[in-house]
């Protein structure tokens, strides 16, 4: 698995869905020559890079994952659940709010997302280097 977008990619994806909330998963495929899995496991990479980086807020991140969910789960109708894109969806909604017994103190996305953001992205860079069963 490739560990994201590169950077031109990555800005023309960013810039498509900022201008469209409901933007045309297959429009943005066509254009980079690449399947709808690949793009948004990749998207979904590169943005959770964007958090732990700090080169994005939680917010954006958060939001950008909300308005590509809809083409995640419409896959995996058909096939398999996209991973890590699922994971990393579910990793930015668990910091949207603070759970039961949280201490009010701590951004729950310091809690819950990053920690989660960097397990994943740990695998992934396992696999990548062949580290991974």
């Amino acid at each position: 698995m490739s560990k994201g977008l590169s950077d031109d990619n990555l800005d023309y994806v960013l810039a498509v869905i900022e201008k469209a909330p409901n933007p045309e998963l297959s429009v943005m495929c066509e254009h980079l020559q690449i399947d709808s899995r690949d793009l948004l496991n990749q998207l979904a990479i590169s943005v959770a890079r964007l958090f732990i980086t700090g080169t994005r807020d939680f917010h954006y991140c958060d939001e950008v994952m909300n308005i590509v969910i809809s083409d995640i789960v419409d896959l995996s109708i058909h096939a398999e659940m996209p991973q890590p894109a699922f994971s990393i969806y579910q990793a930015f909604d668990a910091g949207e709010y603070w759970h039961s017994d949280d201490d009010r103190e701590v951004f729950p996305w310091e809690k819950w997302t990053r920690p989660e953001l960097m397990r994943i992205l740990r695998e992934v860079d396992d696999r990548a280097n062949g580290l991974s069963k």
